[in-house]
C-alpha cells in the first residue's frame, strides 16, 4: 500500500489504451511557434503583446465552431524563452485539418470590418517569427478530463508528464474493463477532488510518439494556479486515494502501472486570455 500511495503522491497519471474506453474521445494537436525578439518589434512592449495576442485569439476562438478548446503555453522551465506552444482540441482529425486550412475564412468571420481585421492581424503577427512546427497529435480521453474548476488568473502553470502502462497481456488477471473503471475512479475522485489541480487532461498515442517494449505512453497535461500548487498538489493525493480506494482496489490499480519509467516533458506558463 505504501508503494501505491507514493505513486499517487508524486504523479497524477492514469492508464489507458487507445480506443479502449468507449468514450467519444477527441483529437489534440500540439504546435510550436516562436516570439520575435522584443528589440526587433517596432513599438513593441510586453503589455501591447499581451493585449494584441489576447484580442486576436479571443476573436478567432469565438468565431471557430471547430476548435473545442485551446491552451497558449509560453516558456517557464522548458525550452527557449521565445517558444510558444499551442495545444488545440478538435472533435476528430477531419475537423483539425479543416481548421488548419481555414485561417482566412476564420479571420473574415472574426472581424467583419476589413480594416479592423487587417489591424488585428498585423498587431498580433508582428510579435511572431515566421516559424511553425507540428509536434504531436494525441487522442484526448474526454471521460477522464478534469474541466477547469475554481478561479484562475491571467497566467496559470501547466506541467506535462509521461508515464507508461504495462502491456495488458502482462498484467495478471487484468482486463480493459477493470483498468478503465479504476482509471476513471482515480480521475474523478482523486484528481477531481484535488483543489490544487485546476484542470487535467489525459492523452494517449495517436499519430505521435512510439511504443517500446509494449509499454503504452500516457501524457498528462495538468494546470495549476501557482508553482506552490505544482510542488504540493501530489501531497493531497494519498489522503484522497485512501478515502476512496480500498487496499484491494489500490493493488489492482498499481498492477497496470509501470513504475520504472516516467518523463517530464515540460513546465510552462499558460496565457489564459488566449485560451478557449
Amino acid at each position: 500500500m505504501k508503494k501505491i500511495l507514493l505513486m499517487v503522491m508524486f504523479t497524477t497519471m492514469a492508464f489507458s489504451q487507445y480506443n479502449a474506453d468507449g468514450e467519444e474521445n477527441t483529437v489534440v494537436t500540439w504546435s510550436l511557434y516562436k516570439w520575435s525578439p522584443m528589440s526587433e518589434v517596432e513599438g513593441g512592449s510586453v503589455a501591447d503583446r499581451k493585449a494584441s495576442v489576447a484580442e486576436y485569439n479571443k476573436k478567432r476562438n469565438q468565431a471557430s465552431k471547430l476548435l473545442k478548446s485551446s491552451m497558449f503555453l509560453t516558456h517557464y522551465w522548458t525550452g527557449a524563452v521565445e517558444d510558444v506552444h499551442r495545444i488545440n482540441e478538435f472533435k476528430d482529425m477531419n475537423e483539425a485539418t479543416f481548421y488548419s486550412g481555414g485561417f482566412e475564412k476564420l479571420n473574415s468571420k472574426g472581424w467583419g470590418d476589413a480594416d479592423e481585421r487587417r489591424a488585428a492581424i498585423v498587431a498580433n503577427n508582428k510579435y511572431f517569427e515566421s516559424y511553425h512546427e507540428d509536434l504531436h497529435i494525441f487522442e484526448n480521453h474526454v471521460g477522464l478530463e478534469k474541466k477547469r474548476s475554481g478561479g484562475y488568473g491571467e497566467s496559470t502553470f501547466v506541467a506535462v508528464t509521461v508515464s507508461y502502462l504495462n502491456p495488458l497481456g502482462a498484467v495478471e488477471g487484468g482486463s480493459r474493463e477493470e483498468r478503465y473503471k479504476l482509471w476513471k475512479k482515480f480521475q474523478k475522485e482523486v484528481v477531481g477532488n484535488n483543489p490544487k489541480i485546476v484542470s487535467q487532461r489525459v492523452l494517449t498515442h495517436l499519430w505521435s510518439g512510439k511504443i517500446v517494449d509494449g509499454l503504452w505512453p500516457v501524457v498528462t497535461i495538468t494546470e495549476y494556479n501557482s508553482m506552490e500548487d505544482v510542488d504540493n498538489a501530489g501531497s493531497d493525493n494519498p489522503a484522497l486515494f485512501r478515502k476512496v480506494f480500498s487496499e484491494a482496489e489500490g493493488a489492482a490499480y498499481a498492477k497496470y502501472w509501470n513504475d520504472d519509467r516516467h518523463e517530464d516533458l515540460g513546465l510552462f506558463r499558460n496565457f489564459t486570455p488566449a485560451n478557449k
